[in-house]
């Protein structure tokens, strides 16, 4: 390899090792923050969050155990290829100018698959914690600053009177934040209803009805379990 193919490698190389953590903070973020926002019909494309906030949450993803169980093994993979990398040029199985920077470029795009599917794995799990913790415990409590119009939202009847006795109870749970919106959370029993209180006109968005229970990877939780 030439000097000016040597250092274009270099570039890349350096660049990798650089931007590799930085993308999978950003991905296990995304991960957790689409896991979190699904449990509560929240698309994450009306969720404009800052980056600072989406890499923010990739810590719930980083200190999941199953993940940090999932890093070691692979570090302890990637170590143990490393130095049966080192044994071969040392017997000379391989030609011993082979650079290391060859292996690393080999086992880099594996190493990055089998953390993004860890990532995905865990961002899941934590985010229906997460959320279940919402739906199921007291949790942070908001109270609007002005009434809600109910007539306004296309509900049925039992539909309004369900959330007419849901807001008379005063537990109005705090679910996200972002600059341009908030989102919060009426429960009563098995059912939810999402409160989009847009910051610039101070108004409220339609009404969504919720019931997590219908999904299949919510029925063995505690909320759904229950019999209230």
């Amino acid at each position: 390899m030439s000097d000016p193919q040597r250092q274009i490698a270099d570039v890349l190389l350096d660049s990798a090792i650089v931007i590799a953590p930085l993308a999978l903070g950003y991905f296990a973020g995304i991960a957790y923050l689409d896991a979190f926002l699904s449990a509560f019909s929240i698309s994450i494309h009306e969720v404009d969050a800052p980056l600072a906030t989406i890499v923010a949450h990739s810590y719930n993803v980083f200190i999941h155990n199953a993940f940090l169980a999932k890093l070691t093994l692979t570090g302890v993979g990637a170590l143990g290829l490393a130095l049966g990398f080192a044994w071969l040029r040392k017997t000379e199985t391989i030609p011993k100018d082979t650079p290391f920077r060859a292996f690393i470029l080999c086992v880099l795009p594996v190493v990055a698959f089998i953390l993004f599917i860890s990532v995905k794995a865990s961002a899941e799990e934590t985010a229906r914690t997460t959320a279940h913790r919402i739906w199921h415990e007291q949790g942070a409590v908001t109270s609007p600053r002005n009434s809600f119009a109910i007539t306004d939202n296309a509900l049925s009847v039992r539909q309004r009177l369900r959330l007419s006795t849901c807001l008379q109870g005063a537990v109005i749970k705090h679910v996200i934040a972002i600059p341009e919106r908030s989102y919060a959370l009426c429960v009563i029993g098995k059912e939810g209803f999402l409160l989009t209180h847009v910051t610039a006109s101070d108004r409220y968005l339609p009404i969504r009805n919720m019931s997590p229970c219908a999904a299949a990877n919510w029925q063995e939780t505690t909320f759904c379990a229950s019999d209230r």
